[in-house]
Formats: structure tokens, C-alpha cells, sequence
């Protein structure tokens, strides 16, 4: 039988009838599919050939239905094998197969058997199912007579308790005590009367009488109940939630008495504050109140602040008192306990996922004060402005009300209430039942409903604010008026005084409050911000910012601008102000010291709104800082562009040094290899004598005429100093760069260059002293000794490491044969352009100073994020790394240079390297370690 079943799996076409799932329909439907389709493949064919090719095409269409039946006879086959197979294996075991069943009689007879037993089987089960059922129904039947019997008794007893009960009380006067006899009459009288008992004798004769008791009880309990909230009375109160407790009305009277207070609340705090109370009529002595405290609103009306005030308030008296009433009333629900189930009242007015009474009435109360407030700004406009102007005082006044209703009720829920109200929940029900007990919480020991009564004067806060931005804006838009015909000029300095005594006065009537001084400083950065942008659109840039006069003078563009430095220098002078004015105002005395000791050391709450050292310090940080840095932003901003513009011309002087010859006498006419063109004098006249170069004199002139008309009359200022000290950097690196390119340089032209070194030092000293310059000083100082160096004594000198790699590679390379070119030379660049590259864009990646800039370089760098990063345009500069990769690249084309130099000598038969050679493929390897050891020192 395996052998045959192996056969069949190996059989593509009959091993899928092996499958347990093998789908024989599916296999037929696909046989005859198949067959349908090869047909009309066929007749296709048929139709578009010839006779002869139908024939041919009607023989295959036979030869594949002899397929189709050749598959179906293996099938037959295979079957008849399997067939085969178990009539040869029941053969085989034809005697064991007999021992095994015995004969069809015995095998009957056996089932025989078993059906009867199965029989006797169902009738017990049903007689047991018949009798079970009878059991059942006759103990349902003794349980209910047992319940019946019992509930018989209960109404009974009942109805016993009730006669008995209402023959006390009809036959007496009513009294406290009787009082709560009848609620319990009351009690069980409802209950005789929903159960339908009312037609009984006794329960007909006095329930009439029970229930006018009732309705004049009801009536006085809840009055005795109000009376009691008032007085904050807790026996009263306890009092009438016993009777209402009895009579079925606890949790009703209980959340009713709550909406009353809220009721009177809203009542009062709407007559209090009502137009028509504070605005009254003023009669004769109109005149005489206007000018005490009065304002005239129209016609005889007038407002008295005192009586505005007064009302404010009245209307925070009464949210003290009230919430009071409503924080009496939840202690006295809290400290009551149903002796029978152990409950406690507040358990049964309230569902454990519902907010407790107190905590729906503040956030009622809340929202009545919020639209209370709301629809006084639709008051008639100088009562509402009066308002708006009371709102710091308003805050001050409801903190302080918190903070009394805080201490009140801090004191009230002492360790031994707490303590009783555990000892009576422990005794009257079991902890195991899962009951969450509520805790008497203090009045306003959470920020949450702190924040809750102070949000509720948000209207008045946001005009308050609103306002403040308005009177500090208002002066920004007097300064710079929006005429599209009018180019406003700069403001002067009484005009920042103006702004500036502004944001004082709003300053003051924050007065000392966190939230206040939080919000009126982001004003003030609003205006600050409302002030740049004016600034931004009045100012001059680019080149109208940048040309000076023929004679170098400035212009009224660039007197317009300094006029605007100058404001922006008051404006950051009044932002130092306001810092020093937050700072006072963050001490804390007197009473609010007090305060925020009692109540902040047990409460994790802010009792005082007055802001801490610690408070102000992060708010300068959030909100006066980003202010100043805005003004340095465009200060520096202004300022570096005017001072590039100012360099970039000075340096055009130090340009015609390669005009002149620092070699021999008699080339003194001759140009430098430098190829940099003639420039003119720029408007004025320059002589050369004895003691000075040319180019030197035409510095001096230029440099005066700066001097008197561009940076004298700059403001005295921080970020002033600091631009004129990167100017000063500046050109005292530009000298030594072009100083360094320099060639030939013969002994007298070493004495003539190092005399120009000491005029530029004594023009430079009228900005300021050159040891405040720092490195480039240093740097300058370094080079003159260098020039009178021998070429061998120059990297073994101890001042070498002041001076950067490439000004020593520059120099040497103009000691060597003018075989060795310098870089500018190889690329025929001139030197200033191979200057600007190698300051400004050499530390950018560029392989070559051959690529022209693709921006001016009047504008930062991508690089540099601020102009105070980039000293005037040239970052490598101020920082060290930039100025590594700078020195990298210049040593990249120094080397270009030598390979270039190696290359002729070698074509050459006689020529020699020049010792020159040796000593800067020596140099590289040294100066670019020190520079980065002096580098590493610096981060």
C-alpha cells in the first residue's frame, strides 16, 4: 500500500487527489476548462487558414481529447491499484480481521444490549428530573410564606411605631425634640404611603396632620438651616441636617441652601458694582469734587474713586463671607455620621466622583465675578478706565482675601477635628467596605482655587495690559510717524525720556506682583521690538549707508544713522533701568514677609503674589534680556556695517604700499609685482616727506579726516568701544598682511616700513590705546622686529608665536629669488584681493583665492550669526579655529608656490634652490603647531 501511495505523490497530475482537502469538483471543472479553451484556440485557428490547415488543426483537436481521456484512465488506473492493494491485504489478513469482530449475530446481540441499557437510562434521569422539580417548587414555596410572614411583621411594626409617634406629637406642642420625632414619623409615614398602606385606619386618621407637620417643618428647618450658614453656627446647622436628614431631604435642602448662597452672591456683588451706584449725581458741589476725587462724567453725574473702590471691595467681602458659609456648612456634613449604616452626610449628599460643595461653589462664584467683570468694560468709558487703572490694586485685594481665608479656615480645621472625624468614620463602618473618606481641605491652600479667584478678573487684566501697551506704544509711534511722503528723523533724547518714563509708570502700578510685572514686561518687549522695527525702516543701508563725501567726510545718511545708535544707546541705557527697578522691587518687608511665613511654611502655596530676588532675576533673563539683545543686535548691526565701510577705505591706502618700492633707490618709480593699479587720493591732497611713505601720508590725511567727522562724533557707548576696538584689529591685520607681501624690502625699506608701523601705532592710539587690542598689537610689535631678523634666526625667535604662519611664509618667500613667486603673484590676484580671500573666505572651504567672492564682504558671513561674532567682516579674527583652517589653506598655496619653484630649478642646469626653500618647507610643520597649541589655549 506505500509503494502505491509513493507512486501517486510522485505523480504530478494524481498526487493532488492525495490532499486532504483535494477538491474533485474544482480538479474537473479545470480538466474541461482547459479542454473548452484549447477548442476555441482551434476553431480561431480554423477560420484563417486554408482547407489543408483545417484538416491538420481537427486531427490535434483530436489528438487532445485522446489526452483528456488518456488522463482520465489513469485515473481509473490508479484506482483500480489501490483497489487491488486492499483486496490483497484483506486477503493477507483475512483470518485476524475474523478473530477480531467475531460474527454479525454476536455483534447484534451486543447492540442489542446496549440500546436497553441506554433506556433505563433516560426513565431514571427523568424520575430524578421530576422529583428535584418538586423539591424545588415546594421550597420556593416555603421561602416566600417565610418572607411574606416577615414583611407582615416589618409593616406591623411600622405601623406601630408610626401610631405611637403620632399620638406623642398631635398630642403636644412642637419643640426641638419633637421636631425630629416628626421627621421620623414623617420617615416612615412616607413609606407607609408609597407601599400603599394609606387606607389603613391608622395610618388614614393622622397622616394628613403628619403631612402639614411636615410641609411647616420642612419650611422652618430650612430656614433654621439658612439662619445657621449665616451665623456660622455649626450646632444650628447640625441641627437642621439631623431633622432634614430624617425627613428624606438632606441631600435636596443640603445642595438648595448651596445654591442660595450662590444666588445671594451673584446678588450682591451685581448691586455693588453697578453703574448706576457708582456713578451718582453730583447736585452743586459738582465743582468741589472734581477737584478732590471726582471725576465728571456727564452732566451732574460724577465718580468718586473712593466709592469705586469701595465697592470693589464690598464685592470681595462678600465672596470672603460667603465662601466662609459654604466651608462651615461641608466641615459640619463632614464631622455627621448615620449611626445605622455608618455613613457619613456628606457621603450621602455627595457621589464619590462628584466635586465637593465647596469646590462647585468657588468655581460658580468664579465665573459670576468673571462676567461681573466682563460687563464693566461696557460701562460708560471713564468708570471703566478707572477700574482698568484699580486692576493691580484689585489683585492686591483679593490676594489678600485669599490669604484670609486661608489662615481663617486653617485654624478651624485643626488636628482635632481631623481626629474626631477619624475616630467616628473608624467606629460607625467597617474600612474593609472600600469607602473613600473626603478631608476637610483649607480655603484656598491650593493653587488651583488661588488661581481660580484671580483669573476671574481676567477681563480687567487683559485691558490693563492692553493699556500698558498702548502708553508705551504710543510714544514709538510719535517718534517715527507713517508718512510714506516723510523720512522720519532720528528721535532725540527726550523722546526716549518719554518712552522711557512710560514703562516706569507702568512699571509702578504693577507695583510688586509677579504675574503683573511678568506681563507688563513682555509689553515692554513688544514695544522694544515695535521700536527696532521702526528703527529698521528709517535707517540707511547698503550704499547710501556706506559712500562718504569726496573729501571722506560723512554724509547726512551716515549722520542719520549715528543719530539712531545714539537713540538705541538711551533706549538700552532705559532697558539697564528697568532691570535695576525689577531687581529693587523684588525684596520683600513688612507685612508681606509675614504673610508668606505663616502660610507658605505650611502650605506648598504662594500666600503673596510679591515677586522674589530669585523671581526677578528670571524675569530680567525672559524679558529684559532678549530686549537689550535685540538693541545690541541692531546696534552692532548699524555700527559694523558704517565701520567696515570706513576700513575697507582706510585699507585702500595701505593697498598703495605695493605702488611704492621698499628696494632699491632707483626703482622707486617702479610698480610692485603685486599688480595692484594706481589708485587717486580720494578728494585730498597727500605729500610724501622725509619721515614717511607716500601711502603712509595719505593715511595720516584720510585717517584725520575719519578721525574728526566719522568716530568722534559716535555715541559713548559699550558696543561703540567694542566695534572701534574690532576696527582697530582690523586694520592693524590688514597693515601686517600687506606689509608681509611686501618685495623687494632692502635695509632702508625695512627702516621706512617700520617708521610707517610707528605712524600707524600713533594714529591708531587717538581710537584708543593699542594694548587693548590684544593679539594683532602683539602681532604688529612681532613683525617690525622680525623684518631686521636674518632668514636662519627668524623660527628660532621667541616672538615668532605672536605672528600668524602666513605673514612668516609671506616674508620669507619675499626674501627668495623672484623665481618663487607669492601666491597672490601665481594666481594674478592683486594683494588686497588675495588679502580678502584669505581673511573672509579662506576658512570657508574655498581651495583657491582665484574664486571670486559671491557677496560683498560690507555683510557677515554666513558663518557669523551676529555682527558681534564678527569683528567688521573678518571672523577668523575672533575665532581661533577659523583662523587655523585660514592658515591651513594659506600654507596649501605657499606649497603651490614651492612645488612651482622646485619645478623651474630643476628645469634649469645651473640654478640652485634658495636656502629660502628649505627654511619654509622646514617652517610649515613648526608655525602651524604653535598656532594650534595658542589655539587650544584660547577655546
Amino acid at each position: 500500500m506505500e509503494a502505491v501511495i509513493h507512486e501517486l505523490e510522485s505523480d504530478a497530475q494524481m498526487s493532488v487527489f492525495l490532499s486532504p482537502n483535494c477538491d474533485v469538483s474544482a480538479i474537473a471543472s479545470a480538466v474541461v476548462a482547459r479542454d473548452s479553451a484549447s477548442r476555441d484556440g482551434n476553431g480561431f485557428a480554423e477560420r484563417r487558414t486554408s482547407s489543408m490547415t483545417s484538416l491538420a488543426t481537427k486531427n490535434e483537436e483530436v489528438e487532445e481529447t485522446n489526452q483528456c481521456e488518456k488522463f482520465v484512465e489513469r485515473l481509473n488506473g490508479a484506482a483500480q491499484r489501490i483497489d487491488r492493494v486492499i483486496s490483497k491485504h484483506i486477503g493477507e489478513h483475512h483470518a485476524t480481521l475474523l478473530d477480531q469482530v467475531g460474527s454479525v449475530d454476536e455483534m447484534q446481540s451486543h447492540l442489542t444490549l446496549v440500546q436497553s441499557s441506554v433506556g433505563h437510562l433516560k426513565e431514571s434521569v427523568q424520575s430524578l428530573e421530576t422529583l428535584v422539580r418538586e423539591k424545588h417548587e415546594n421550597l420556593r414555596d416555603t421561602i416566600q410564606r417565610y418572607r411574606n410572614i416577615k414583611r407582615c411583621g416589618d409593616i406591623v411594626q411600622r405601623l406601630l411605631r408610626f401610631q405611637n409617634l403620632s399620638d406623642r406629637l398631635l398630642g403636644s406642642d412642637l419643640n426641638q425634640v419633637d421636631a425630629i420625632l416628626t421627621g421620623v414619623a414623617v420617615e416612615n409615614g412616607s413609606g407607609l404611603t408609597k407601599e400603599r398602606f394609606q387606607e389603613l385606619s391608622a395610618v388614614r386618621a393622622t397622616l394628613p396632620a403628619i403631612r402639614k407637620l411636615s410641609t411647616n417643618i420642612k419650611r422652618e428647618v430650612r430656614a433654621t438651616l439658612r439662619s445657621g450658614i449665616r451665623s456660622l453656627s455649626q450646632a444650628n446647622v447640625g441641627d437642621a441636617l439631623q431633622i432634614l436628614f430624617y425627613l428624606g431631604e438632606l441631600g435636596t435642602m443640603t445642595q438648595a441652601s448651596v445654591n442660595d448662597v450662590v444666588q445671594e452672591v451673584e446678588r450682591k456683588c451685581a448691586t455693588a458694582i453697578s453703574e448706576d451706584k457708582l456713578v451718582r449725581s453730583g447736585g452743586a458741589s459738582i465743582d468741589g469734587l472734581k477737584s478732590s476725587n471726582g471725576l465728571s462724567i456727564s452732566g451732574n453725574n460724577i465718580l468718586q474713586k473712593s466709592d469705586l473702590w469701595k465697592a470693589v471691595q464690598d464685592v470681595f467681602d462678600v465672596i470672603r463671607v460667603h465662601a466662609l458659609q459654604v466651608w462651615n456648612l461641608q466641615r459640619v456634613l463632614l464631622k455627621m455620621v448615620d449611626p445605622a449604616s455608618g455613613k457619613r452626610y456628606i457621603d450621602l449628599v455627595l457621589k464619590l466622583e462628584e466635586p465637593s460643595l465647596f469646590a462647585t461653589f468657588w468655581e460658580v462664584t468664579c465665573a459670576i465675578v468673571q462676567e461681573l467683570f466682563a460687563s464693566t468694560l461696557n460701562y460708560n468709558t471713564a468708570v471703566k478706565s478707572v477700574l482698568i487703572a484699580e486692576y493691580p490694586r484689585m489683585r492686591k485685594q483679593a490676594t489678600s482675601v485669599l490669604n484670609e481665608l486661608y489662615t481663617a479656615t486653617k485654624q478651624s480645621a485643626g488636628a482635632e477635628l481631623v481626629a474626631d472625624v477619624l475616630v467616628v468614620a473608624a467606629d460607625a463602618f467597617d474600612v474593609k467596605m472600600g469607602a473613600v473618606e473626603r478631608e476637610l481641605a483649607t480655603v484656598a491652600g491650593s493653587a488651583a482655587e488661588r488661581t481660580q479667584l484671580l483669573d476671574s478678573m481676567g477681563p480687567l487684566h487683559d485691558a490693563f495690559i492692553d493699556r500698558a501697551y498702548s502708553r508705551m506704544s504710543n510714544p514709538i509711534q510719535l517718534m517715527f510717524p507713517q508718512s510714506s511722503d516723510f523720512h522720519a528723523s532720528p528721535p532725540g533724547r527726550s523722546d526716549i525720556q518719554a518712552l522711557s518714563r512710560a514703562i516706569l509708570s507702568e512699571l509702578e502700578q504693577a507695583g510688586r506682583d509677579r504675574v503683573l510685572l511678568d506681563d507688563v514686561l513682555q509689553q515692554v518687549r513688544k514695544a522694544v521690538i515695535l521700536f527696532c522695527s521702526n528703527v529698521k525702516r528709517i535707517m540707511y543701508q547698503g550704499k547710501a549707508a556706506a559712500a562718504t563725501m569726496p573729501s571722506l567726510g560723512r554724509t547726512p545718511a551716515q549722520a542719520h544713522n549715528v543719530g539712531l545708535m545714539n537713540v538705541l544707546s538711551l533706549l538700552d541705557a532705559a532697558m539697564e533701568e528697568v532691570r535695576n527697578y525689577v531687581e529693587a522691587a523684588a525684596a520683600i518687608n513688612g507685612s508681606d514677609a509675614e504673610i508668606a511665613a505663616s502660610v507658605s511654611s505650611s502650605a506648598n502655596v504662594n500666600a503673596t503674589s510679591v515677586v522674589t530676588p530669585k523671581e526677578a532675576t528670571l524675569l530680567c533673563t525672559t524679558s529684559i534680556d532678549p530686549c537689550r539683545e535685540m538693541i545690541s543686535d541692531l546696534e552692532y548691526a548699524m555700527l559694523g556695517s558704517y565701520l567696515q565701510a570706513l576700513a575697507v577705505l582706510l585699507e585702500g591706502t595701505f593697498a598703495k604700499m605695493h605702488d611704492e618700492s621698499f628696494g632699491d633707490q632707483s626703482a622707486a618709480n617702479g610698480m610692485a609685482c603685486s599688480g595692484d593699479a594706481p589708485r587717486s587720493s580720494g578728494g585730498f591732497r597727500s605729500s610724501q616727506g622725509s619721515s614717511g611713505s607716500k601711502y603712509m601720508q595719505e593715511f595720516v590725511n584720510a585717517f584725520s579726516v575719519i578721525l574728526e567727522d566719522h568716530l568722534r562724533r559716535l555715541p559713548v557707548a559699550t558696543f561703540v568701544t567694542k566695534c572701534l576696538g574690532d576696527f582697530v584689529e582690523r586694520l592693524v591685520s590688514v597693515f601686517i598682511r600687506h606689509a608681509s607681501l611686501l618685495r623687494p624690502l632692502t635695509e632702508d625699506g625695512k627702516l621706512r616700513l617700520a617708521n610707517d608701523m610707528t605712524q600707524l601705532e600713533l594714529q591708531l592710539e587717538h581710537i584708543m590705546p593699542l594694548r587693548n587690542v590684544g593679539a594683532s598689537y602683539e602681532e604688529l610689535r612681532a613683525f617690525r622686529h622680525m623684518i631686521f631678523l636674518e632668514s636662519s634666526d627668524i623660527l628660532r625667535d621667541a616672538t615668532v608665536d605672536k605672528i600668524r604662519p602666513s605673514n612668516v611664509w609671506h616674508h620669507l618667500t619675499s626674501r627668495a629669488p623672484p623665481e618663487l613667486q607669492l601666491p597672490h603673484q601665481m594666481k594674478q590676484l592683486t594683494a588686497s584681493k588675495y588679502i580678502e580671500w584669505l581673511d573672509t573666505r579662506a576658512n570657508t572651504g574655498q581651495p583657491s583665492p582665484s574664486t571670486p567672492p559671491s557677496s560683498s564682504s560690507g555683510k557677515p558671513s554666513a558663518l557669523s550669526p551676529s555682527w558681534k561674532e564678527l569683528p567688521l567682516g573678518y571672523p577668523c579674527l575672533k575665532d581661533p579655529r577659523l583662523g587655523l583652517q585660514a592658515e591651513k589653506k594659506a600654507w596649501k598655496e605657499i606649497n603651490k608656490c614651492l612645488d612651482a619653484y622646485s619645478q623651474r630649478v630643476s628645469a634649469s642646469a645651473n640654478a640652485e634652490l634658495s636656502p629660502i626653500y628649505g627654511l619654509l618647507q622646514e617652517s610649515s610643520t613648526i608655525l602651524l603647531a604653535g598656532y594650534e597649541v595658542m589655539v587650544s589655549r584660547k577655546k
